[in-house]
């Protein structure tokens, strides 16, 4: 059931507590809000036993946070969903009890976002997308799209250990609904990571174009962001992959895409850090192959877009990661 209570501070909810949703609670716990998360496994544990612990360059600082299996039971004035794409219906699960009909919703995910899907596309998009109508279902007027730039590890369960200076920006789903307003100011001016997007769908693109350009590669080649900008044939493949992003986004609207040599800049500034997906690779999980691939194979087909280098990579990206189970699941068996 839920209940309505008045309280002086915002109250604030993380679903997922991996490399970018740990960030997040570090930033977040200082501030002047009710902050809880959610967690499991052993994750839970460290948070509940041992703190959340972050570290930054040779600096590591310990949080204390409300940590638990699920949210609080009382409303949240903001839910942030931090996870993989194909995890967010499990995620707002744990959560739906808080939610309620002022609860501003932000995912934090990588991936062509469900709520930027057009009535043209939603028959192709929403199976790979939203199979469930899970997402579809939110108030899109109470979802903030969100671009995350943050280089993060998780070291091990309750640590995690990031690079540079993270800035999430966020924008209305629903064109002028205010929502990414709302959320800056239940924030305040302290949270020093959160920016107001003058375009979200332009910044997701340039997002999603570094995205697909990088992380498939990266599991593909197993390199690091800034051997995939910099290695002269490697390099000549991130720039097909992007011409063909680039092709998509003024296909499906976008007038004016961030150059390219702008992105292969900001790809090369990644350094050594290795790309969320091959480090789901390295630890053994699934791939965020669905939103960051089949949906701009879908997308392509819609507006009639050649992509094949993107496709290849793709292709070849999933039989890479489909000979890590096959040989996983042989050890095991």
């Amino acid at each position: 059931m839920k209940t309505v209570q008045t309280h002086s501070q915002p109250r604030v909810c993380i679903a997922g507590m991996g490399g970018i949703g740990g960030l997040l609670a570090a930033h977040l716990s200082p501030l002047d809000v009710t902050l809880s998360v959610v967690a499991r496994g052993e994750t839970l544990h460290a948070l509940q036993h041992n703190r959340l612990r972050c570290s930054h360059g040779t600096t590591t600082a310990s949080y204390a946070v409300q940590a638990d299996s699920r949210s609080p039971d009382a409303i949240q004035d903001l839910v942030v969903l931090c996870g993989k794409y194909h995890q967010l219906p499990s995620l707002i699960e744990t959560v739906s009890h808080s939610i309620g009909q002022q609860t501003k919703i932000m995912p934090v995910v990588n991936g062509y976002p469900w709520w930027m899907t057009q009535p043209d596309t939603q028959a192709s998009l929403q199976p790979i997308l939203d199979p469930t109508g899970t997402l579809t279902s939110l108030n899109r007027a109470n979802v903030c799209g969100c671009v995350a730039y943050a280089l993060v590890e998780v070291e091990s369960p309750g640590q995690i250990r990031y690079a540079g200076s993270p800035r999430f920006f966020i924008g209305d789903a629903e064109p002028n609904s205010g929502c990414a307003q709302t959320v800056l100011t239940l924030l305040g001016q302290e949270n020093h990571i959160f920016y107001l997007s003058q375009s979200i769908q332009k910044d997701l693109w340039a997002k999603l174009c570094l995205n697909v350009s990088t992380n498939l590669l990266s599991v593909l080649l197993e390199m690091s962001l800034q051997e995939l900008a910099i290695e002269p044939d490697i390099a000549c493949l991130t720039s097909q992959i992007l011409t063909e992003m680039h092709a998509l986004a003024r296909a499906s609207g976008l007038s004016d895409p961030l150059p390219i040599d702008t992105l292969m800049n900001k790809i090369a500034q990644g350094g050594t850090h290795p790309t969320s997906m091959l480090q789901d690779y390295r630890y053994g999980r699934p791939l965020e192959l669905s939103a960051l691939g089949d949906a701009i194979l879908a997308l392509a087909h819609h507006y009639h877009v050649p992509i094949p280098v993107t496709n290849t990579v793709l292709i070849l990206t999933r039989n890479k990661a489909a000979m890590r189970d096959a040989i996983s699941n042989h050890k095991t068996g």
